[in-house]
């Protein structure tokens, strides 16, 4: 770690940023389902075109996943 004040400053803003980026992501991931659990396919379609590839593979196992917890609470009586 650095005692320069500067670059802690900057690593400070550089952390910000990719939290901030990575906020923006989720966000928009939860607005492409928003728009597919609407029934507008192509919204959430183009929605998660603004997403990067890594980002893509999380939803797309985060999707399995909720599928798999809905399908379970339904069995269970949707309780």
């Amino acid at each position: 770690m650095s005692d320069d004040p500067i670059e802690g400053f900057k690593n400070t803003v550089d952390k910000l940023g990719k939290a901030f980026q990575h906020a923006g992501h989720v966000l928009t991931a939860q607005a492409a389902m928003g728009w597919v659990m609407r029934g507008d396919l192509n919204a959430g379609r183009d929605t998660l075109r603004k997403l990067p590839p890594e980002m893509l593979h999380e939803v797309s196992a985060a999707a399995a996943a909720l599928t798999s917890l809905a399908d379970e609470v339904l069995a269970a009586g949707g309780r």
